[in-house]
């Protein structure tokens, strides 16, 4: 694992799924980010362990805000 932080670009071209989606999920408390000013980043960690557990659903609230 390492600590590079990921864009939701990034993210959105690794799990292939839309940017907005991201940020629904964000919006609901399924994915966590770090705030950095107006930047939004993703631990690669973070990520690895969601990618670990299954990606949310966006209709249901995951636990995967423990970073």
């Amino acid at each position: 694992m390492t600590g590079r932080l990921l864009t939701y670009d990034d993210l959105s071209e690794r799990w292939q799924i839309a940017v907005n989606t991201l940020r629904q999920w964000v919006m609901k408390g399924a994915l966590v980010p770090i705030k950095l000013g107006r930047s939004v980043r993703f631990k690669e960690s973070y990520v690895e362990s969601v990618e670990a557990k299954g990606l949310p659903n966006v209709n249901t609230k995951m636990e995967y805000n423990k970073q």
